[in-house]
């Protein structure tokens, strides 16, 4: 490895953001999560998993060793790892430690890798009584529609069932609390359980409230009078509980997702965090454009979606003043032009200082395994140099898929200790790479972990902005 120093990096590193940046906007202020140094997460990883949602005992297909791979070899520091609501409460009243055993023994094993657990309650098309999942039995009223099922064909999205009359009956009497309420005091009740669980393990970074919020009826969906009411009123109702267990830990919140997902605007307000000092609350809205996301090659339609995401969600950011983390987002291989939306995106959460998590960590369909085990594509784009903690502000970074160039600019920040750390997969450096920075020679030090394959930088503190590049030596 070779350490330079240059008093042109400042120019290039500029040069290097505009190229990248393209169309993306990013918001005015960036919030960050931060560690017990002070020092901000930039977080990549993976959901974990979808298999999940119809195994015995609600838990992923992982073992042990494909945490190893995904923490050391792929370089993860992230993982959006799903719960279930039924898992946690099978009977009403009734909550199954064994089940939070089996979940905490698996998330121990990410945390001991030093991967950051973020617990998602998952749900998708309510529950398992209504052919989804995540609310148990008997947490779903059904009203008069108990005989109004449909059937609706394979060939159809499997989403097409979110207009299913039971599916619109459980959700809009779960969100109806002055009828129900019985139904969110119980999934409030799950939630502090495995909160009062998990609240002394350093590892697990925090709670995603509720998976892809729909509120049952499409016309306050598609108006998005949901997100200004319900949506917020169960937020409102949640985060205070939560709070009264556990006061640390980061508190992720979702949009709806019907419509978000794809580039509109949410009208969801900023939400309020009720612990003392400075709140702790993660935007975490999915990102997927809808023609890709079902298989359509990656077209116009798909950029304009994300143009639109991404302003949106600046607009939103600037309103919320939270960090953002994107816990969705995803495709296949076998998709036309799939690689280059994965680069256009990726530069965009980096642009936009995102974190992320990717859909997901299942071998086949959209994972980065095939069904033999074998590395997709994909992998070479997700796994991808990021500086997983900035000791100071982060101004910008960003990766040349390309040129394999890396760029970080941060400014000194009073209080922040350690050293920034940059993860430097070596699939994309195979002769070694070369690092510069624009502190003066000597004042700038760096150490190696070639089995983790993260730099630990330190910088000059008399300098108030560092710029950091790293290039691919050639043979």
């Amino acid at each position: 490895m070779i350490k330079t120093t240059s008093n042109m990096l400042k120019i290039f590193s500029i040069v290097g953001f505009f190229a990248l940046s393209g169309c993306w906007q990013k918001p005015t202020s960036t919030q960050y999560i931060t560690d017990n140094q002070g020092r901000a997460l930039i977080l990549h990883g993976i959901n974990s998993s979808s298999s999940a949602k119809h195994s015995e005992g609600h838990l992923p297909w992982i073992t042990e060793a494909d945490v190893e791979q995904e923490a050391v070899e792929w370089g993860f520091n992230f993982v959006r790892f799903l719960i279930f609501w039924d898992g946690i409460e099978p009977e009403r009243g009734v909550f199954d430690e064994s089940y939070l055993d089996a979940v905490e023994e698996r998330v121990n094993w990410y945390t001991s890798r030093g991967v950051h657990v973020m617990l998602d309650m998952h749900q998708d098309v309510y529950g398992h009584k209504v052919d989804g999942n995540g609310a148990p039995e008997w947490a779903t009223e059904l009203s008069l529609m108990d005989n109004f099922a449909l059937t609706f064909p394979d060939d159809l999205p499997w989403w097409i069932s979110y207009i299913d009359p039971q599916v619109v009956a459980a959700f809009l009497n779960f969100w109806g609390y002055s009828n129900y309420q019985y139904l969110q005091d119980h999934y409030i009740q799950s939630w502090q359980k495995v909160a009062e669980r998990f609240k002394d393990n350093p590892g697990v970074i925090g709670y995603d409230m509720m998976n892809e919020p729909y509120p049952g009826d499409l016309l306050s969906a598609i108006t998005f009078t949901f997100e200004e009411t319900r949506l917020k009123d169960f937020y409102d109702r949640l985060i205070p509980a939560i709070r009264e267990i556990d006061n640390d830990k980061w508190i992720f919140y979702e949009p709806q997702s019907l419509g978000i997902n794809f580039g509109f605007a949410s009208k969801l307000p900023p939400i309020d965090d009720v612990r003392e000092g400075d709140k702790r609350l993660v935007y975490a809205p999915h990102s997927y454009p809808l023609t890709l996301h079902e298989g359509v090659p990656y077209n116009l339609t798909d950029k304009l979606n994300m143009r639109d995401w991404n302003r949106n969600r600046v607009k939103e950011l600037n309103s919320h003043k939270v960090p953002m983390i994107v816990g969705e987002f995803g495709g296949s291989d076998h998709v036309k032009g799939f690689r280059d939306y994965l680069n256009d995106t990726l530069n965009m959460f980096d642009m936009m200082g995102s974190g992320w998590a990717y859909w997901s960590n299942d071998p086949g369909g959209w994972g980065l395994l095939d069904e033999d085990r074998k590395e997709t594509p994909k992998v070479d784009h997700l796994v991808r140099p990021y500086p997983r903690a900035i000791a100071g502000q982060p101004i910008a970074f960003s990766f040349d898929f390309d040129t394999k160039i890396f760029s970080l600019e941060f400014a000194e920040k009073d209080g922040v200790i350690g050293p920034t750390e940059i993860h430097l997969p070596d699939r994309h450096y195979p002769n070694g790479w070369r690092i510069s920075s624009s502190d003066p020679q000597g004042r700038w030090s760096y150490d190696w972990d070639a089995h983790r394959q993260i730099l630990s930088l330190t910088s000059d503190p008399e300098m108030a902005t560092h710029f950091i590049t790293v290039s691919s030596i050639s043979e």
